[in-house]
């Protein structure tokens, strides 16, 4: 009885059951937003999830520091499934602008290459000020505290 009332309360426990309830809830509320803001991919085992809300929609299409740099923001075990979640965010004067959101299974390079799959699928046509083809001119991703990704529009990275 008690595993009913927690399921029907938090969702399914792990596993197919979740991935099944996860994916019902992102095909409701892309429904509501008559445009698909969020995708979910499987891939050998591994999950990942691409969102963004309207007004990211609109910081992507409005905003032109968009176009110029991005920065991919990770972090780690952010819930008890070990989930890692990456803020695309970009800046302004009022501070840094969050303009999608990654989730993932894991921290490997297939695992965000399909994230960010994901989330090129679903942003507006006129993404990054209008350069979605190129995407922005600087894109960091941080790791961790200590280190940092960087890769520009020409494909250096360093």
């Amino acid at each position: 009885m008690s595993q009913f009332v927690y399921e029907k309360t938090y969702g399914a426990s792990p596993g197919e059951d979740m991935v099944y309830d996860l994916e019902a809830l992102i095909n409701s509320y892309n429904g509501e937003q008559s445009v698909g803001c969020v995708k979910i991919g499987r891939e050998h085992g591994r999950i990942a999830i691409a969102a963004f809300t309207m007004l990211m929609r609109r910081l992507h299409e409005g905003h032109r520091q968009s176009g110029e740099l991005v920065v991919v923001d990770a972090s780690s075990g952010m819930d008890k499934y070990d989930c890692r979640v990456s803020l695309i965010s970009t800046h302004s004067v009022a501070g840094g602008l969050p303009f999608g959101c990654l989730i993932t299974t894991l921290e490997s390079r297939e695992t965000l290459t399909l994230a960010l799959t994901l989330y090129n699928s679903i942003i507006p046509e006129k993404a990054y000020f209008g350069c979605r083809a190129e995407g922005p001119e600087q894109c960091w991703r941080t790791r961790d505290q200590s280190r940092s990704c960087h890769q520009s529009r020409s494909g250096d990275q360093f």
